[in-house]
């Protein structure tokens, strides 16, 4: 996907909109308000310098007053105190800024009319209801002034000014400095937040590489973690995604590696079953119809044909009735049934049983088992269980090589072990050998060879939850399962 605006320059714009407001309402306020700010911060500064000249003035030290008065004129504020009777208009100035001078002279024409407007607006009247009258008239006069005034005692009162102009001016230079300012620090900062917006959004623009990749399946990369911040923990979270996948992924191959295996080895057991399937059929088939087409046989033809017959019958029979039990034993139908018995009666069972076949093959049984081998399993599975490892023992051994049966006690299990003299299982066999329909033995030499005898074993013992497997030795293989001991047992051992 091709990116139209990326989130770095989203976040630049972002943030550069943010300062260019932050500058535009800047310069609305200084315009609109800073002048009304100004003026009023003079305004609070006359009333502070008219109360601090009139302390100085009351408490009769001239020195101080004349002092304080030259403090505040160097300010640009003007000051006047003058004596006046607002009844009969009589007065005289105690002292004019203007002038620098103490006098009993009449007022001089500027102050005059000062005085004068601030009769007529009844400025001294109002003085006996307010501390202050404050005039702050907007004009286009030149010496357009701020004035307030106030009374220091009876019929004496102060005046202080500073102009207009001298506020409109500082507000004009500091508006347009602010805004000179403004824009070279916008300026800079835009150059800043490009860097740092690139900065930030790099681990972002990694992570979606990566993610990328992934979802693609290439898990070659990783995040780097640079903080802990959220795009870091994005980061390790990404990371432990793409970790959990790849084992996912390898774990899902080998799954599909061994589903086509099995899928292989079913398809070769059908291909065996049809096989094998048709010469005992082709029998049953061609000696049934031999018993309709002839007319005149003789008892002992009849009866050699009619055992061909049910032999392959039964051959065919017992195979059927092994896929049956692997099929429930998978689905669960057969549940478990666990009791506590003797392995030792299994292994004297089933040894007995089989003496004829190992006899024929001249082969030596030993038997090693512990006397006090009780387990706690099911008994018809386990007697199964041992019964076909038995066989296949006897199967692959070599005519007049030895087969070892012994068991072991070991904490809480009871081991059985099947030895036999013979041929080695190779690797790939030995990893296979307990799936079904697998068989090592490739010929088809005999119905009863499918590999379900030790899948039997498989779906049998992991009900059981317990151990087994197969093992090659110098000299043969040995087959092994183990069994949870019957709690009779280990009380015994103790």
């Amino acid at each position: 996907m091709i990116l139209k605006f990326s989130l770095k320059n989203k976040l630049f714009l972002a943030i550069l909109c943010v300062l260019i407001l932050n500058v535009v309402i800047s310069a609305i306020l200084g315009t609109t308000m800073f002048d009304k700010l100004y003026t009023n911060d003079k305004i609070s500064s006359l009333k502070n310098g008219v109360e601090s000249i009139k302390s100085k003035y009351l408490a009769g030290n001239l020195n101080e007053t004349v002092e304080e008065i030259i403090n505040y004129e160097v300010q640009n504020m003007t000051i006047c105190i003058f004596s006046l009777n607002t009844e009969t208009g009589a007065g005289e100035i105690e002292y004019y800024s203007r002038q620098r001078y103490f006098s009993t002279s009449p007022f001089d024409n500027e102050i005059l009319r000062l005085i004068e407007r601030l009769y007529s607006e009844n400025a001294f009247s109002e003085l006996s209801n307010s501390k202050y009258y404050i005039r702050n008239i907007e004009t286009e006069r030149p010496d357009n002034n701020i004035t307030v005034l106030s009374n220091i005692k009876e019929n004496t009162y102060i005046i202080m000014q500073t102009p207009k102009k001298f506020i409109n001016d500082i507000s004009y230079s500091a508006i347009k400095y602010s805004l000179l300012i403004s824009f070279f620090s916008l300026l800079i900062a835009a150059i800043i937040m490009y860097f740092v917006a690139d900065k930030t959004t790099r681990p972002i623009r990694q992570l979606q590489v990566i993610a990328d990749k992934i979802s693609k399946l290439n898990f070659s990369e990783r995040c780097s973690v640079l903080s802990m911040d959220e795009v870091g923990l994005l980061s390790v979270s990404i990371n432990n995604m793409a970790d959990k996948l790849q084992d996912y992924v390898e774990k899902l191959k080998d799954d599909l590696l061994r589903q086509e295996k099995t899928d292989n080895m079913r398809k070769q057991f059908i291909a065996n079953v049809s096989h094998d399937f048709k010469t005992p059929l082709t029998l049953i088939i061609s000696y049934s119809e031999a018993l309709t087409d002839m007319k005149d046989i003789d008892e002992p033809t009849k009866k050699e044909y009619l055992d061909i017959i049910i032999n392959e019958a039964h051959k065919m029979s017992e195979f059927v009735q092994e896929l049956l039990k692997l099929s429930q034993l998978e689905v669960g139908i057969i549940k478990l049934e666990k009791s506590n018995f003797s392995i030792n009666d299994i292994i004297d069972s089933t040894i007995y049983k089989n003496l004829i076949i190992s006899n024929e093959k001249n082969i030596s049984i030993d038997k090693e088992t512990s006397e006090n081998c009780i387990v706690f399993a099911d008994y018809f599975r386990i007697e199964q269980v041992f019964q076909n490892l038995y066989e296949n023992a006897i199967k692959y051994c070599n005519p007049g090589g030895s087969v070892k049966v012994s068991t072991s006690i070991s904490d809480d299990k009871c081991r059985i072990s099947i030895f036999n003299t013979g041929n080695h299982i190779s690797d790939e066999d030995v990893e296979n050998i307990f799936v079904s329909f697998y068989r090592a033995d490739k010929s088809r030499n005999s119905l009863g060879s499918y590999g379900l005898g030790l899948a039997i074993v498989k779906v049998t013992m992991d009900m059981h939850g317990e151990q087994y497997g197969v093992k090659n030795f110098e000299n043969g293989v040995e087959f092994w399962f183990e069994l949870e001991n019957s709690e009779i047992n280990l009380k015994t051992e103790d």
